[in-house]
């Protein structure tokens, strides 16, 4: 048994675990390792032409203000410890 892609409009709109036979007779296309749903299917090539999300935006760098607070919350627990 393999994975094939059930086909609409050049796109995998499924993927079916079933023998080569039945894939055969329902027009299914063995579907190679990873390759999935939403894959476009142009001239016999599966593409990924799925948007990428955008990547999150980074934190903003702490202010001097915060760091400073920060660094006395560790000299004090530092101090407690001793």
């Amino acid at each position: 048994m393999n994975t094939y892609a059930v086909i609409e409009n050049d796109k995998v709109i499924n993927s079916v675990v079933a023998d080569s036979e039945f894939a055969a007779q329902q027009g299914w296309i063995l579907l190679p390792e990873g390759a999935g749903i939403d894959w476009d299917y142009i001239n016999g090539q599966f593409v990924d032409n799925r948007p990428v999300p955008p990547a999150p935006e980074p934190a903003p760098a702490p202010t001097k203000e915060q760091l400073m607070a920060e660094l006395a919350a560790l000299t004090a627990k530092i101090q407690a410890l001793e």
